[in-house]
């Protein structure tokens, strides 16, 4: 029973490849996905997998080395009776922010209403908090500021994302929209965040975050020849470095027995502290390439 909660938010610093195994189509690794939406995720096996991992490595050989498995879970290869689970959980990464190429203010940080809307529900379920995204209203796309615009003067305002030309609105809703992600994800960081956020119709998100990821082919080189390997070629996909996720941190009281007791609120600051959860850890595949770089940000 989980009785305490904490936000998550992830950045991606560099691709990410959290994979849902090999496919038929043209993209031999593709990244996991939702399947009502298209949208991009990180399903909670591979984000706890990854923060464990990442736990007992920053407190091996400390006073918190005994607290991992009472927060965790204890798993036992020689007796699966002493297996008890742990007292905390994380829901699916769920996208909130997707980069896209602009022809102006380099990238542009999309959103959409169905995404804010959604972001906004869990707020209210699981924090029961009051204080909810501004979402713009309008059909058409809006911007933040007018970094995006390509002819800022004219009286049609246009942001050219990749291929795509949107006649755009710069709004108050979406400033202030850009005023609240800031503080929520880049508190502390000069990256312009508020000068490149753009709200798209929902279908055109869809478009994006589907068609829009990065590609890359991979191939395998034989040591002895130098030369590629018969059918060591396959094409990779993975989510782009700044794309932004969140998930909920679920906390309950530890379960087993002979060990020390935590309440869900020693469990959630256990893993909120810095010395034990750092600001950047590692997910996914490719780590050997320095992918899977995310930072996380509680709130």
């Amino acid at each position: 029973m989980f009785s305490n909660n904490g936000l998550l938010f992830l950045q991606a610093v560099t691709s990410i490849h959290a994979g849902s195994g090999s496919e038929l189509g043209l993209v031999d690794l593709p990244i996991q996905r939702e399947k009502h939406t298209d949208y991009p995720k990180i399903e909670s096996s591979s984000l706890k997998g990854a923060i464990r991992a990442t736990v007992m490595a920053a407190v091996e050989n400390t006073a918190q080395a005994s607290r991992v498995q009472i927060v965790f879970g204890r798993e036992s290869a020689e007796n699966q009776s002493d297996a008890q689970a742990g007292a905390i959980s994380f829901s699916d990464a769920r996208l909130l922010l997707f980069p896209v190429k602009s022809l102006r203010g380099v990238f542009a940080w999309i959103t959409c209403p169905l995404v804010l809307k959604r972001f906004n529900e869990e707020l209210k379920l699981y924090r029961q908090e009051n204080s909810l995204l501004t979402i713009p209203s309008g059909e058409g796309a809006c911007v933040a500021s007018n970094t995006l615009i390509v002819n800022p003067r004219a009286e049609k305002k246009q942001v050219v994302l990749e291929e795509y030309t949107y006649s755009v609105q710069f709004t108050n809703e979406c400033q202030e929209l850009a005023s609240q992600l800031a503080a929520l994800v880049f508190e502390g960081i000069d990256n312009g965040f508020s000068d490149r956020l753009m709200v798209l119709p929902d279908d055109d998100f869809v478009d994006f975050v589907t068609l829009s990821t990065e590609v890359n082919a991979r191939i395998r080189i034989d040591p002895n020849t130098g030369t590629v390997q018969p059918g060591a070629l396959w094409y990779e996909e993975n989510v782009p470095p700044e794309t932004v996720f969140y998930s909920y941190c679920f906390a309950g009281n530890s379960r087993i027995s002979n060990q020390e007791m935590m309440k869900a609120d020693e469990v959630l600051s256990f893993i909120k502290q810095a010395e034990v959860f750092p600001a950047c850890f590692q997910l996914g595949g490719n780590s050997s390439l320095g992918k899977g770089i995310l930072r996380r940000i509680w709130r």
